[in-house]
């Protein structure tokens, strides 16, 4: 029986979800009720990478990302480095209202909308 070089092997690369790169500005409310501004940088299906300019929310914090009118995400914030922070979103957690339910994108499309003053 031959020996093998267990050294030799590497472990299987565990793949990240493809991120798509975006500019756009959506309101935040953070898990104190804080609304705010950010602008979301990328997205993927299992999170968000956004930047706040008066400062990240803490890591474990839940926020709700306000997409367009009647469609949220929330997710719990996972890291932040300077301005920038991450969210881990639930794929499930887009909530439309029961009005624009139909014409609502699903939440796998992510579509995010600048929000609006």
């Amino acid at each position: 029986m031959t020996t093998v070089d267990k050294s030799r092997f590497r472990p299987t690369p565990v793949l990240r979800p493809r991120r798509r790169r975006l500019m756009a500005r959506v309101r935040m409310v953070d898990g104190a009720g804080l609304a705010r501004d950010v602008v979301v940088e990328n997205v993927s299906l299992s999170g968000v990478q956004a930047l706040a300019p008066d400062g990240p929310p803490a890591v474990g914090d839940m926020v709700t990302l306000d997409l367009a009118p009647g469609q949220s995400l929330w997710g719990v914030v996972r890291w932040t480095d300077g301005k920038r922070f991450g969210v881990e979103v639930d794929n499930a957690a887009t909530t439309p209202e029961p009005a624009a339910e139909a014409a609502a994108p699903t939440s796998q499309s992510m579509c995010l909308r600048p929000t609006r003053r």
